[in-house]
């Protein structure tokens, strides 16, 4: 057989049913062996979209996704979206085309070095050279795509090993190492500066997010009854309406929840990724840290480690909690933060004006989706709305991008959470300029069919670049452009769209959308004056 026919069979094996991607001249061989097996290849419009959809399927499933390029152009054209994996821990298996072996001694049509590019945003890079050794390739693949810190694995394929004879069978054997446990003596030290912190709090971080450790946490947590807050990206990790429950930390000139940390004289943070959000921003005065994590620390000045727990969430957690003293309430310190920020979330979210104000929408995007639902956010000024004020209550039904961060992800990610998730409603939330920094994709999900609402929120301006530059110059720049009609764009593409015109709307145009089935857009005018009208009262509680 081919060496394509043996890399799709190997596929097969690890369960891959989807690949998404573009084909090209050098990945020929292999789009004809997708073709005669059980994987289902979906045309993506550009690599970067394609390997956004993977990575959401590999964050929503714990199994690896799969996207494909053809060399050069195909495979820098997928490098946002393999960096977007690998930052934001999200398990995903990159595959690029590459010319001949024979010819990459010398210049040839669009070679470049695919795999030294591709080091710096992957887990593993790595070449094959000879086909008999696919086997071997892929089951590293996968193992390492899913152990500890998840993220991106990139395999080139060279046009000639491609379409070389080999002979060869998938490996029966899963590499996959067993849950790593800590120390006794780790735990006990754990434990010790535990029970001798008189003002613990809780930070949960990504990692916490995997790997089903939320009912462990809680119990420590309500053990503890020690208040906690999350990153951007692990919320619903523990249900946010939960009363130890402060606010999600993440805004860049910090929050009301940031006065909790000036109390704890202990941080207990658990899968916390500093990738996401630096400790500068929520330790200044450097309390001593617990780490809890499938990794050991990063070296920082702001995160003074006094104990650590690494390995297996679950196991340790389940392990610590036999040695935490059970308190009996909350510091009232923590009580009172968390009285002011409830008081300041119910600021304008009943406003009639239009544009509507982030809170009003994001109150009735609440109300419309269920708790099992996914809320999808794009990056921009909408994210630090929804990070702060989406009430989520389980795992991954919330997700944000906080580690690349980057403009464009949230459509295809919706295409990635519907597939993976086909019983659950799936929403996403765009700027108007991240959206069409992706809008090419919208032509996947039409043609896929895929029942998703795409919500807009539309201001004609850079909002969240606008809010940093009054933040820190006091005046604005360079952040405006125009719109198309969205409305019409989505009819354009064959699907249905609507346009928002007064706050009163909202709640039946939402339900609606969801109710279609197909993709639907659903565009919005948003006042973020607000998010000016944040910054002050924030400026003013500090």
């Amino acid at each position: 057989m081919k060496a394509a026919e043996l890399f799709v069979k190997c596929l097969e094996s690890q369960g891959v049913e989807y690949i998404f991607g573009v084909p090209g001249e050098e990945n020929i061989d292999l789009l004809d062996a997708i073709n005669k097996s059980s994987i289902q290849f979906i045309v993506c419009r550009h690599e970067t979209g394609a390997a956004f959809i993977a990575g959401m399927m590999g964050r929503l499933t714990g199994k690896p996704g799969v996207c494909l390029s053809t060399l050069g152009p195909g495979a820098t054209n997928m490098v946002t979206g393999v960096a977007c994996a690998y930052l934001d821990r999200m398990p995903l298996i990159a595959i690029t085309a590459q010319t001949d072996l024979k010819m990459q001694f010398k210049g040839a049509h669009q070679y470049i070095n695919i795999l030294e590019l591709y080091h710096p945003i992957s887990k593993w890079s790595t070449t094959i050279y000879d086909g008999s050794v696919i086997p071997k390739i892929i089951t590293k693949a996968f193992a390492l795509a899913t152990k500890d810190l998840t993220g991106a694995i990139h395999i080139e394929f060279p046009n000639d090993i491609a379409s070389s004879l080999v002979q060869g069978e998938p490996l029966q054997t899963q590499l996959y190492d067993k849950k790593v446990r800590s120390s006794e003596q780790a735990i006990n030290e754990v434990a010790v500066a535990i029970n001798q912190a008189k003002f613990p709090l809780f930070l949960i971080g990504n990692n916490a997010s995997k790997g089903g450790a939320s009912s462990d946490i809680l119990t420590l947590i309500e053990k503890l009854q020690a208040p906690f807050t999350e990153t951007f990206m692990a919320k619903g990790v523990v249900p946010e309406n939960h009363p130890l429950h402060l606010q999600t930390i993440g805004l860049p000139e910090g929050d009301i929840v940031n006065k909790a940390f000036s109390r704890a004289d202990l941080v207990i943070a658990i899968g916390y990724d500093p990738i996401e959000y630096e400790p500068k921003k929520w330790n200044p005065l450097l309390s001593p840290i617990i780490h809890i994590d499938v990794q050991d620390h990063e070296l920082d000045n702001y995160y003074p480690v006094k104990a650590s727990l690494v390995g297996d969430l679950s196991a340790n957690l389940l392990r610590l909690i036999d040695q935490i003293d059970q308190r009996n309430e909350i510091d009232p310190f923590y009580r009172n933060v968390k009285e002011t920020i409830l008081s300041d979330r119910l600021l304008h979210s009943t406003s009639n004006s239009y544009p509507m104000s982030p809170q009003r929408i994001i109150k009735e995007i609440r109300e419309v989706l269920s708790n099992d639902d996914i809320l999808l956010s794009d990056v921009g000024a909408h994210k630090l709305w929804i990070g702060r004020q989406y009430e989520t209550l389980k795992p991954n039904t919330c997700i944000l991008s906080n580690g690349l961060a980057s403009m464009g992800i949230a459509l295809p990610g919706a295409i990635g959470a519907k597939l993976a998730c086909p019983d659950k409603k799936v929403m996403a939330v765009c700027g108007d300029g991240a959206f069409i920094m992706s809008i090419a994709e919208f032509e996947t999900a039409v043609r896929l069919k895929v029942p998703i609402v795409i919500m807009i929120w539309r201001d004609g301006r850079y909002g969240m670049i606008e809010w940093e530059q009054k933040n820190k110059l006091g005046h604005s720049s360079n952040i405006q452009f125009n719109n198309p009609d969205f409305v019409a764009l989505a009819r354009a593409y064959g699907a249905k769209g609507y346009k928002v015109k007064k706050a009163a709307e909202l709640t039946t145009v939402l339900q609606k959308a969801i109710s279609e089935d197909g993709p639907v857009i659903v565009e919005c005018e948003v006042d973020y004056q607000e998010s000016f009208r944040l910054s002050e009262r924030l400026k003013d509680s500090r």
